[in-house]
């Protein structure tokens, strides 16, 4: 007998016929983007001189960096790789359990808070430790974060596991230890 000739049931196939993702799927994708990539966005935008800064503010090219410092082009398209990796890895829970579990999502957005939090204290409030104390306390929300998704999806930990790689880029500028 041919395979093509059993039912899908028989086969035991449970996704015959289903789309892999609805479109309840791809808008929740979407709005993870949205809210995770556009508040970064938005924080960048705040964050610029013709942004909440004065005009004239080089308060940041006159700090003291260290020799490992990356350029400030470097910037941008690595927080925006980081972030496009944090709403996947939302994405990837929600697919999980949705948010019928109180806690992975209060501790996402306690991360992601402090994630846009970050440039408003250091390049607006020109907070070094302000902004030092953000990182640690970002670097703990980030930690907390992978423990809490791992329980839910095991898949996400790289994502959130390479976004705390993303930390030294601020906290080069932030270190209130300077020279």
């Amino acid at each position: 007998m041919v395979l093509m000739d059993k039912n899908p049931v028989e086969l035991r196939y449970k996704n015959v016929g289903k789309p892999r993702h609805t479109k309840k799927d791809v808008v929740m994708f979407v709005g993870f983007l949205l809210l995770v990539e556009g508040g970064g966005a938005l924080m960048g935008i705040l964050s610029q001189p013709n942004g909440v800064q004065r005009p004239d503010d080089d308060w940041f090219d006159n700090l003291v960096k260290p020799w490992w410092n990356p350029p400030n082009w470097l910037f941008g398209p690595v927080w925006s790789t980081l972030y496009f990796m944090i709403a996947v890895s939302a994405f990837i829970v929600y697919r999980k359990i949705g948010f019928h579990q109180a806690l992975p999502w209060m501790v996402f957005f306690v991360q992601i808070t402090l994630n846009f939090a970050w440039p408003l204290i250091f390049f607006v409030g020109h907070q070094l430790l302000g902004g030092f104390i953000d990182i640690i306390l970002m670097l703990v929300a980030i930690i907390f974060n992978i423990a809490v998704f791992f329980q839910s999806s095991g898949q996400q930990v790289f994502f959130f596991y390479r976004t705390r790689h993303g930390l030294p880029l601020p906290a080069t500028s932030t270190s209130p230890c300077g020279d």
